[in-house]
């Protein structure tokens, strides 16, 4: 005689429910704890995530260069200020350079607005004359609007006479590499290993021409063949910064 068999759930439909619901939240939050795989809503897969990144930052560079009174003309010891000043922060063609133009008030505001114009030609030329590219410098002129010190005496005036050069450079930081801080071998947890990242970060941070490209991306146009031939000279003449070798212990 063969009796029917009926199955039957361990457990009613709603508790059933309810632990799959349980279950479900402890697998999502699992997937986003800190150190741990990120879900690819596309591709279904886990992509381990790194806490190796570059940092980016911005640098300004200033340096003042005074005149005589009522004169457009570099004298000679402002000249080997400024030499100093170039050959220590080197400009580059990506760099910019904002040029501001300043007189003392013993004159007449539009006299005084021409004569800092005609100080920002001159700095212009000599920055030209020393391999500075005059496509990245912008210049104002202020006249008197903007001193640098009160009063109405020379020792004012001798700091009011002067065009300040403002030289910004984003500059890349790499993270602290190699990291063996973090013995490999058997984790049931899957975290990332310490040094996970810093082979494609650092290689970023030493390759990239212009850090500011990691902030926002240039628009598509034309590549520059000069910047890219001035990149090949610099590695063949060894300005690059020299890998250090890196040891595993």
């Amino acid at each position: 005689m063969n009796i029917p068999f009926k199955s039957r759930s361990l457990l009613p439909a709603k508790y059933a429910r309810k632990v799959a619901s349980i279950i479900l939240a402890g697998i999502t939050l699992a997937a986003c704890a800190p150190g741990s795989a990120e879900l690819d809503a596309t591709g279904g897969w886990l992509a381990a995530s790194s806490s190796k990144k570059l940092e980016v930052d911005r640098a300004q560079y200033r340096h003042t260069i005074y005149f005589s009174t009522d004169r457009a003309n570099i004298v000679g010891s402002e000249q080997d200020r400024l030499i100093a000043f170039l050959s220590t922060v080197r400009p580059l063609k990506t760099d910019s350079i904002r040029l501001e133009g300043h007189a003392d008030e013993r004159a007449t505001d539009l006299y005084n607005l021409d004569l800092a114009a005609r100080r920002i030609e001159t700095v212009k030329r000599f920055l030209g004359d020393h391999g500075v590219h005059r496509g990245t410098i912008h210049a104002s002129s202020l006249g008197e609007r903007v001193p640098a010190a009160r009063g109405d005496g020379e020792q004012a005036w001798r700091k009011n006479r002067r065009v300040e050069i403002v030289l910004e450079r984003y500059l890349v930081t790499t993270p602290a590499c190699p990291d063996w801080s973090r013995q490999s071998g058997l984790d049931y947890a899957n975290q990332p290993h310490s040094n996970f990242g810093c082979a494609t970060e650092t290689n970023l941070g030493l390759m990239i021409a212009e850090p500011r490209d990691l902030l926002r991306g240039r628009d598509v146009g034309p590549a520059d063949g000069v910047h890219q031939a001035e990149g090949i000279v610099r590695y063949r003449e060894g300005e690059q910064p020299e890998l250090e070798e890196e040891r595993v212990n």
